[in-house]
């Protein structure tokens, strides 16, 4: 029996009959209702287009009653530039994601300040991890400003095999605008990129706005390229600020005419990568040193860090030739051993007459650091003189202690402002004092680096005698912060001669 036949047996006719009205009644009900659903669902759809464009209004309004009481929207546009400006200039030269574009995107007022400021983008940075079109996004938001250009991270020569030629291609985004590059910065990276590097930068037309170069080396031994320094391309070229350079009195950039920008060098700073015996190979000969500072008649500050000029044991301070830089006023000597064998030949050579800072530290050590205080005072009078007599503000690690402290008192006569630390406690010691004439009564700021009991304790006496008598100006004292009960007690016994702050000092 197929399928229809039995279909036709369970519904006869009679009962199809009897049941059609009421399915097409039922039909008709839910017709009906179908209408009624469809009718609600139109009105609840408009009801809720009206709920959601409230909401957003009053999201609107609420966010913007929240960003007006919150304390960062208080601020004026000019308070967060410069909270923008500082976050800018202080970021990692190798960070993924730049502030500056972080910024941007935070908020549209946040943007408008980036967008309509273009100092904040006038850093540019090529890194391993730098985007092309980020830094044409970078060269375009900086107007026509001067840049700082930051060559950074190249540690190996195979990142360019991860993405080929990225090195030349990211260079070569912003060569375009080498004739506004005010600043070059070029570190840690290998010889081979710093090789092409150099060959690059030699290509490139002049650059007139160019004042400051720096170079720091990827490891210790790693020579600076004298290509690095820009010779007659950077006429405009102030400062210098470059570890491991070499040089020798036969050095070509002592002697080629291309370097004649070093006439105009205001701020020279050398330094030495030091770490293990490969920073043996990049110190520099003294007679180099010394060709190189003729070449900078117009030098203003002089820093050295490291044991980064090579003095022969035949060398003796007699047979050498003084240098007069007539415009010098910041000498800093950093030697970083109590026993450089090369300060020495320094001081002896350099005549500063208008030397307003003089800055030596050694580091910290039961060793006293190198004693030159002889040098400071020129001999052959009937009294010694003092060889830099205009100094205001003196800086002293290690370097004066109590035999030599009154050579120092004597040497710098007009010191208005006093930094110590290490052993140079000796120089508040009043027989000391008194051997050196009671001299620095111009004193006004000694600052303590971060001292031992026995230092303050010294200090303390000394204002004691020196009020004693009411002739001499009391200095302000300042001092590092401190948790120890006998340092708190020290310095409330300072409070009764002077005015004391406390600052958070590094303790190197």
């Amino acid at each position: 029996m197929d399928d229809s036949e039995e279909q036709e047996s369970v519904y006869p006719t009679t009962t199809c009959r009897a049941l059609l009205p009421l399915l097409q009644s039922e039909v008709a009900h839910l017709e009906s209702k179908e209408i009624e659903l469809a009718s609600q669902i139109r009105a609840l759809s408009e009801a809720l287009v009206s709920v959601r464009s409230t909401l957003s209004t009053i999201r609107v309004r609420a966010n913007e009653c929240a960003r007006r009481i919150s304390p960062t929207a208080r601020l004026p546009d000019e308070t967060l530039l410069a909270i923008f400006e500082e976050a800018v200039s202080s970021q990692d030269v190798c960070s993924r994601t730049r502030i500056e574009s972080a910024i941007s995107r935070v908020s549209h007022r946040w943007r408008r300040i980036a967008l309509h400021t273009p100092r904040l983008w006038t850093r540019v940075c090529v890194t391993p991890d730098t985007d092309e079109c980020d830094t044409q996004l970078h060269l375009a938001r900086s107007a026509a400003l001067p840049l700082d250009v930051e060559v950074w991270g190249w540690w190996d020569y195979r990142d360019s095999f991860t993405r080929p030629h990225h090195f030349e291609h990211t260079l070569a985004a912003i060569l375009p605008s080498a004739s506004r590059w005010r600043r070059i910065k070029i570190g840690a990276s290998c010889d081979a990129l710093l090789t092409s590097l150099s060959f690059i930068l030699r290509t490139v037309g002049p650059l007139d706005a160019l004042q400051q170069v720096t170079f720091k080396a990827q490891q210790p031994g790693q020579i600076c390229p004298t290509t690095l320094l820009m010779g007659k391309s950077a006429p405009n070229l102030r400062f210098i600020d470059v570890e491991n350079i070499v040089l020798t009195v036969r050095s070509p950039c002592l002697h080629n005419s291309d370097f004649d920008c070093f006439g105009g060098v205001t701020h020279l700073t050398l330094r030495l990568h030091e770490g293990d015996a490969r920073a043996l190979k990049t110190t520099m000969e003294l007679q180099g040193f010394h060709a190189l500072l003729l070449r900078m008649p117009n030098l203003v500050s002089l820093s050295l860090y490291g044991e980064l000029v090579c003095v022969k044991s035949t060398t003796s301070l007699e047979d050498q030739a003084n240098i007069t830089l007539p415009r010098l006023q910041t000498l800093i000597l950093h030697p970083n051993t109590v026993r450089p064998r090369y300060l020495l030949n320094i001081v002896a050579m350099v005549m500063a007459p208008d030397l307003r800072h003089f800055e030596l530290v050694y580091p910290d050590s039961s060793t006293q650091g190198l004693d030159i205080s002889d040098l400071l005072l020129k001999k052959g009078c009937e009294q010694p003189t003092p060889k830099f007599p205009l100094v205001k503000r003196l800086v002293l690690n290690n370097a004066a202690n109590i035999t030599s402290a009154a050579a120092f008192i004597q040497a710098f006569p007009g010191v208005d402002q006093l930094t110590i630390s290490g052993a140079d406690v000796g120089i508040f010691n009043i027989p000391t004092w008194e051997v050196a004439g009671g001299r620095w009564r111009t004193i006004t700021k000694v600052i303590l680096r971060p001292s031992q009991r026995d230092r303050l304790t010294a200090v303390v006496n000394w204002l004691d005698a020196a009020t004693s008598n009411g002739e001499f100006q009391v200095p302000l004292v300042q001092g590092p912060i401190t948790d120890c009960p006998i340092m708190l007690h020290l310095y409330e016994e300072l409070k009764r001669y002077t005015q004391i702050e406390l600052l958070d000092m590094d303790s190197k």
